[in-house]
């Protein structure tokens, strides 16, 4: 057995103290960090926090950026170090004088060899703390099987951490909540719409996988982001979460999120995460399937538990196609090579990421939306994308058998019934554009498309008074085709989209825009004067680059029609607008 003890060393400081021990050690062996965190996949090197790391017992020599080797003192090694915690975020650890956030995976190495025996961590909370976590407790101590269950199981320690409690299907749910809840904060309702949330997931499978769940929800000033662990989440969202309706509906779409994973990459994962190798990437195309699909069924079983209506479950798919329109990388990059590169892609972004490659989690969850569609227009609403859910949790789930790359493919065509590999060469291999009006279309809905609005446009609704592609009006907006940010009373632009009037006319993404035909730019103003003018009207600017002043004229084109809403079609048949109701849980 491997025991952990952790302290907090110094609070100001942000400071783990940390020891590791263990007995029966047959020579010398290597202790190794995790160089990443499950589920989000990047190399964060998580070893560049140990500020020092010395023995005990025995001796300690530190050999590469993520391992020591350790020789036992008459086999049994003592090491202990110092972990510097200042990363408030859902993968890595953070400490302060009002709370101790640990990943496993971000701060606890293990010893190679030794990763399948028990692993045993005893928290020395301040006094008036108290630690919760989803591990099993022995004599004070939270207990894994393994360290993989270990590495699986966040902890958090704080005063006043009790939490709240909640059942659902006889299983003992928790929620604790840390930070200043801001206005609107609410917890017996936060913890009844969790609660339906987990049944309308728990009613797709049958049941639930484990015997007891943990909600870590970490409330700041700003930042959103959630990460799965088999029998718990971590959930990070701004203190102002709780209202208006739309913050709201964020938070209770990543809790759906999260705790879909319980099932999809938890325990229905890619054969390369079987086991996971924690020094380094683990390749698979799956991710696509993994996030994207989760990323359907957030908003499903979030609609499916009430939270939210039909039509507002059409708008944020009318949303979500909008911002792939909005995103000429889907041109470039195919949902599987997404997936493959999201080690040196996905979360290391930049000015030219919108032309080169799209996200897995948006189009992945488009994907999803367009497949449950396309399954109960062709089974005459027999199949969805629920039953190749239960073929794959049925088959590979409850034994624990990885997923093959090609197994949602295959369970597809296989609930269907029909091959299905023309369907997916295109929605996932491939960079064509996704028929997302034809799957609408079979299925009782109509797409819809306009030209944006203003630049706070996410689709998702008509325009107020609005042309669409059905209208052959004149348009009082152009287009210039660049993202500008205002940064502290500046303007900048953060990226210029390939073919535009931006890209054509030379601007370059970190240039200051500073002057529009001779006046000051001004961020509350600058789209107005930029943009109102007819199509094919050039404009004169003034930019900084890199200090330097210089002009540009471009010329401003019509808007493309990348704004997309979803409509019922009035005119379907019977059976189609069946379909449709079926699709948003209206029947």
């Amino acid at each position: 057995m491997t025991s952990y003890e952790l302290s907090v060393a110094d609070a100001a400081g942000h400071l783990l103290e940390i020891e590791v021990a263990a007995s029966g050690l047959n020579g010398s062996a290597e202790l190794v960090f995790p160089v990443w965190t499950p589920g989000s996949y990047l190399v964060r090197e998580h070893a560049r926090h140990v500020q020092w790391l010395r023995a005990v017992t025995g001796s300690a020599e530190k050999r590469a950026k993520d391992r020591w080797l350790v020789t036992p003192d008459r086999g049994e090694l003592r090491v202990r170090y110092a972990l510097y915690a200042n990363e408030l975020t859902v993968r890595t650890n953070h400490v302060d004088d009002t709370h101790a956030f640990v990943n496993p995976a971000a701060a606890l190495p293990y010893i190679a060899g030794r990763r399948e025996e028990k692993c045993r961590v005893t928290v020395r909370a301040p006094a008036g703390w108290t630690s919760v976590c989803a591990l099993p407790t022995d004599d004070g101590a939270f207990v894994a099987a393994d360290y993989d269950e270990l590495a699986d199981s966040p902890i958090h320690v704080a005063p006043k951490a009790e939490p709240l409690r909640f059942s659902v299907r006889g299983v003992p749910h928790e929620l604790v909540v840390w930070g200043d809840p801001g206005p609107g904060y609410d917890p017996a309702r936060l913890t009844a719409d969790l609660a339906k949330i987990v049944e309308a997931q728990a009613a797709i499978f049958g049941g639930l996988p484990y015997e007891r769940y943990v909600f870590l929800l970490m409330l700041d000033e700003r930042g959103r982001g959630g990460l799965e662990h088999r029998a718990s989440s971590a959930l990070l969202a701004p203190r102002t979460t709780f209202r208006p309706a739309k913050s709201y509906e964020d938070l209770l779409l990543l809790a759906a999120h999260e705790a879909f994973h319980l099932w999809n990459v938890k325990r229905l994962k890619p054969r390369a995460f079987a086991p996971y190798d924690y020094s380094s990437e683990n390749y698979t195309r799956l991710l696509w399937a993994m996030e994207g699909l989760t990323s359907f069924y957030e908003v499903a079983t979030v609609r499916r538990a009430g939270l939210i209506t039909g039509s507002r479950a059409l708008e944020i798919w009318g949303e979500r196609l909008t911002q792939l329109l909005r995103t000429p990388g889907r041109r470039v990059q195919s949902l599987e090579d997404a997936s493959l590169d999201a080690w040196i892609k996905y979360y290391r972004s930049d000015e030219q990421s919108p032309a080169v490659q799209i996200s897995y989690y948006l189009k992945g969850s488009i994907v999803g939306f367009l497949l449950d569609l396309e399954l109960r227009a062709r089974s005459g609403g027999r199949r969805s994308l629920d039953d190749v859910m239960r073929l794959l949790w049925a088959e590979n789930g409850v034994a624990g058998v990885p997923l093959d790359e090609d197994a949602f493919e295959r369970a597809a065509s296989k609930v269907l019934g029909e091959d299905l590999s023309a369907w997916f060469a295109r929605a996932v291999r491939s960079t064509e554009e996704l028929d997302a009006a034809g799957a609408l279309a079979r299925a009782g809905l109509k797409l819809r498309l306009r030209p944006q609005e203003t630049v706070r446009d996410r689709g998702g609704k008509p325009a107020p008074g609005g042309a669409s592609e059905d209208d052959e009006q004149d348009r009082d907006r152009s287009w210039f085709g660049a993202e500008v940010k205002a940064e502290g009373g500046s303007l900048r632009i953060a990226a210029v989209l390939p073919a535009s009037p931006a890209s054509t006319a030379g601007l370059s993404a970190g240039d200051e825009l500073v002057a529009i035909d001779g006046y000051k730019a001004e961020p509350r103003s600058w789209e107005e004067r930029l943009l109102s003018r007819a199509p094919g009207t050039p404009a004169r600017l003034h930019l900084f680059r890199r200090g330097r002043l210089v002009e540009a004229s471009p010329v401003l084109a019509s808007p493309p029609l990348d704004t997309a809403w979803i409509e019922r079609d009035a005119a379907a048949a019977p059976e189609l607008k069946a379909l449709a109701s079926a699709a948003l849980a209206e029947t």
